[in-house]
């Protein structure tokens, strides 16, 4: 049996309130994501979410358990390790993109590949690039291109070092509602060519609805399902 992409088993995270009070935000027994795997996390505003894309990502550190991202149990590594990982295993997907604003198109996914273990490709960055349909803006700053533009650029960058799998963090939040289906056909389709799995954070039942695999955060994360609400 071919291992997971992502595994965690008994993650624990915690936040420490302003009255010194310990607020749980992840208590997770068990979460996979399969290898090519397609799925749709969906949470309430506060049910960690985010915080549960930072853990597997290796941004933050769990309290305690195992954080396992290509064979590589994350929670184990300092911050340099984890970071490598990260880069080399891993696309990101921001609500907000945070493009480069000094950079161009091309270059904003150049300097994502700089971040991983493969020498930067400009063909591949170029590729990537017209794969989203920005052949035509290769050379345009982010100031340059339209919101739907830039989330394409952010696509083709959470790609660049062929990563295993793709997280995205409410991929359509800031896209108007006649463009937040081309986004979710674009993540799909492109993860799909590349062979990447795709796990989708998102508050909105119509995008969680058109994933094959669908998912409440607060069925499997004991700290989102009542008390104080985090991110």
């Amino acid at each position: 049996m071919t291992a997971p992409v992502i595994e965690l088993r008994n993650v624990q995270k915690a936040f420490v309130a302003p009255g010194g009070e310990r607020v749980p935000v992840l208590d997770i027994d068990a979460f996979t994501l399969g290898v090519g795997e397609q799925c749709a996390l969906e949470g309430q505003s506060g049910s960690g979410k985010s915080t549960l894309l930072h853990v597997i990502s290796g941004i933050m550190r769990p309290d305690a358990g195992s954080v396992c991202v290509g064979g590589h149990d994350i929670s184990r590594f300092d911050e340099a390790r984890r970071d490598r990982v990260r880069a080399d295993t891993l696309g990101l997907v921001f609500q907000q993109f945070n493009l480069l604003p000094g950079f161009t198109a091309l270059e904003n996914v150049l300097v994502a590949m700089s971040f991983g273990s493969a020498r930067p490709d400009r063909k591949r960055a170029a590729d990537l690039l017209g794969a989203v349909g920005l052949t035509h803006r290769l050379d345009h700053k982010p100031a340059e291109l339209s919101i739907g533009q830039q989330q394409r650029v952010a696509v083709a960058r959470a790609l660049a070092n062929q990563p295993r799998a793709v997280l995205a963090d409410e991929p359509t939040a800031s896209i108007d509602a006649a463009h937040q289906q081309q986004v979710i056909d674009l993540l799909r389709e492109t993860c799909r060519a590349e062979g990447a799995a795709l796990l989708v954070v998102t508050h909105a039942p119509e995008v969680a609805g058109q994933f094959p695999r669908r998912l409440k955060l607060e069925d499997f994360n004991r700290a989102a399902r009542g008390g104080p609400r985090a991110t």
